[in-house]
């Protein structure tokens, strides 16, 4: 087992249905990238991972022209439900390449879904999506911090460990965790890379309930094997 696939997320997405709720962090992720998006001048955002669309609709609603691409296609079909025409919806499996040509969007969109494949999968996907971005486009994401591990242990025990910092979930889904270093090496050939530290707290015990990474990066104009020297930050 490399990664949990379709099967196992279109499992989840109907038992989320069937139990009348959803998979939906609010403007939590949107709030902070949508003036990246802005600011960037982008208008056609590709949402990598677009679940059940709640973050796609909050961008369409923002005047951004959006494509969700999903996995399972029980969150497709809800994601359609809710959009209607106005987002383009594709069913598609993200690490086995993008359904997309070369350097098409604006901005790319990933909101805690890059986090879920082998360190191998994990290059190729990055490779991808700066493969269908314009050259100066932006990459935008949330991926699960290396210091969330113990925190999401207590809710989701561990099968086992697959490889370094990812594992099999006893639920069947997979999931790695990224340190600065490594999200580093993935966006070696961006540029203006910037790593925020995000920490969530629960609203009830006022305890950290999750940790994760907020990425920025710029594809370069330049050929990628002749990209200038990189700005990078992190806090």
């Amino acid at each position: 087992m490399e990664y949990a696939g379709a099967e196992y997320w279109d499992r989840y997405f109907a038992g989320l249905r069937e139990d009348g709720s959803d998979l939906d962090w609010r403007g939590r992720w949107t709030d902070a990238v949508g003036p990246l998006l802005r600011e960037a001048g982008a208008k056609t955002i590709l949402d990598l991972g677009c679940g059940t669309g709640n973050d796609a609709l909050r961008l369409v609603h923002d005047g951004f022209a959006v494509t969700g691409l999903d996995v399972s296609e029980q969150a497709i079909e809800e994601a359609r439900r809710k959009l209607g025409p106005d987002a383009r919806l594709v069913v598609g499996d993200m690490a086995l390449g993008l359904p997309f040509g070369d350097a098409i969007f604006d901005a790319v969109m990933s909101n805690v879904a890059l986090h879920m494949f082998p360190d191998a999968v994990t290059r190729r996907v990055f490779a991808e999506i700066q493969r269908v971005l314009r050259p100066g486009g932006l990459f935008v994401f949330h991926v699960n911090a290396r210091e969330d591990r113990p925190l999401r242990a207590r809710r989701r025990p561990v099968a086992r460990e697959l490889e370094p910092d990812y594992v099999l979930e006893e639920t069947g889904q997979t999931v790695r965790f990224f340190s600065r270093e490594y999200l580093f090496q993935l966006l070696t050939e961006w540029e203006a890379v910037r790593l925020e530290s995000v920490e969530i707290v629960d609203e009830d015990s006022g305890r950290p309930f999750k940790r994760l990474w907020r990425g920025v990066a710029r594809r370069s104009f330049q050929s990628r094997h002749g990209a200038p020297g990189r700005s990078v930050t992190s806090s």
